[in-house]
């Protein structure tokens, strides 16, 4: 038999469990807005008057591209979010409207809020750490996983 770890040890298990207690505290205000948690992401990350090209901004919201193309049609149809003209015709690049960032600015003052209550039970510095350590963690294996670009390097 083979010695694995405890389950409730597991990595995975430990993310998934820890994502789905983070993301309740922010569910039920963010629904009364009535957005999902996705919708809210890419609100958020528009926010500031921020465009960005869909690409970007799937990954930047972790949204597969063909549901961000369905998000976004849903919150253009809201009036939340606009196209905006683009040097490559290629992309296309969206940003907040004013409907949109006043929105993002009612749902973020309470988010703050809950944002406090999670440093208040966790601590500060220690929430500051795990964000740090887990982006560290992607960051390393996102560059294990990708194709080595120096293919060739060193010959001439």
């Amino acid at each position: 038999m083979v010695d694995a770890p405890r389950y409730d040890d597991s990595l995975t298990i430990a993310l998934l469990r820890a994502r789905d207690v983070v993301t309740a505290q922010f569910r039920d205000h963010v629904g009364e807005a009535g957005l999902t948690l996705q919708q809210w992401r890419v609100i958020r990350a528009l926010a500031g008057g921020r465009a960005l090209d869909t690409t970007t901004l799937a990954k930047s919201c972790v949204i597969l591209a063909p549901s961000l193309t369905r998000i976004a049609r849903h919150l253009a149809d809201l009036g939340l979010i606009e196209h905006v003209p683009s040097r490559d015709r290629r992309q296309r690049v969206i940003r907040l409207t004013p409907k949109g960032e006043t929105l993002f600015t009612r749902i973020w003052q309470i988010s703050q809020r809950k944002y406090a209550a999670i440093e208040d039970a966790f601590g500060k510095d220690e929430l500051h750490e795990l964000v740090v350590s887990l982006n560290r963690l992607r960051a390393c294996l996102e560059a294990e996983h990708k194709p080595n670009d120096r293919t060739g390097a060193g010959t001439t």
